[in-house]
């Protein structure tokens, strides 16, 4: 028997609000799935599976709960903010200066936003692990390819995960920030990584408040 509604139709119309292609929003909800079976989602009677249905809600910005009341009541919804819950993707050259001044008009074409793990508070934002300093022989380890996100309005402490510069802001560097004594200094969780102490110049950018990893066949995304 036909139901009267869908969540397939909610996810539509928000998707087609944000602009968003079919791939997109795979994309960004991180699932495997052809363009073609969330078309077939969006526009048969075919109830998803949860965990399929959650992914796409967050993806979206949303809940499940939120999605199927919009299902339920096309005159409540109301268009998104492709932005809404979602942090940018920073490239490292600009995470200084986006630090002090969050301008999303300023953000390369193409920037991705994200969801954090947690509401984000205030200006957190998110980076791509680049390098193997961060990835630890055991414990909490950061490898290449991880999301970091990052908090410049949290105040910096010893033992903190946090994204910094030594005096070039277009430079910064993702290290654990440690006290010895009277001065401070940079570890990195790879013991092949040398410590570097830090002088007058150095400037934390934000404390590494969560972090994220999306596996692709074996591979991390």
């Amino acid at each position: 028997m036909q139901r009267d509604y869908t969540i397939g139709t909610a996810i539509r119309t928000r998707r087609q609000a944000l602009g968003w292609s079919l791939q997109r929003l795979i994309d960004a909800s991180h699932i495997e799935m052809s363009t073609g079976h969330l078309a077939t989602l969006e526009t048969k009677d075919v109830a998803p599976s949860v965990y399929v249905a959650d992914a796409l809600a967050k993806g979206l910005g949303t809940t499940i709960d939120v999605l199927l009341k919009e299902a339920a009541d096309p005159k409540g919804f109301s268009a998104p903010s492709e932005h809404a819950q979602r942090v940018p993707v920073i490239p490292w050259n600009l995470a200084a200066e986006w630090g002090r001044n969050p301008d999303p008009r300023r953000l390369p074409a193409g920037t991705a936003w994200i969801m954090p793990p947690e509401s984000p508070a205030g200006r957190t934002f998110a980076m791509t692990v680049r390098d193997e300093g961060m990835q630890a022989p055991s414990g909490i380890s950061f490898p290449a390819g991880y999301t970091i996100f990052v908090d410049p309005g949290r105040k910096a402490v010893a033992n903190d995960c946090i994204v910094g510069h030594l005096g070039e802001p277009a430079a910064p560097v993702f290290k654990k920030l440690t006290l010895d004594g009277s001065a401070y200094y940079l570890r990195a969780l790879n013991p092949q990584f040398p410590m570097q102490q830090v002088g007058d110049t150095f400037e934390v950018i934000g404390v590494v408040v969560g972090v994220r990893a999306t596996f692709d066949k074996g591979g991390v995304l």
